[in-house]
């Protein structure tokens, strides 16, 4: 769960912080650049598109059981028996 989160939330995150460390060096090297509405603007939807494109890489790699019946989680004589997958029977 926390690894599937951080998949999604870097791609968002990271273009704020390549520009946060953009203008760390820049004011650093004597620059008076801040943060502006339009700069926060474009990284947010730079960031949205990172983050659809991570979607779309989690929906591509993920594992697919194409040959088999999906049994959804359920109770047995009074115990949980955990989600699987089955071969189909021919």
């Amino acid at each position: 769960m926390f690894r599937g989160l951080l998949f999604h939330i870097i791609p968002l995150l990271s273009p704020f912080i390549v520009y946060a460390v953009y203008l760390y060096y820049l004011k650093k090297a004597g620059g008076e650049k801040t943060w502006q509405g339009k700069s926060v603007a474009v990284l947010t939807l730079i960031g949205l598109v990172l983050m659809a494109i991570s979607f779309v890489v989690i929906w591509a790699l993920q594992d697919r059981a194409d040959d088999g019946v999906y049994i959804p989680q359920h109770m047995e004589n009074g115990k949980l028996v955990d989600s699987q997958v089955v071969p189909k029977a021919n």
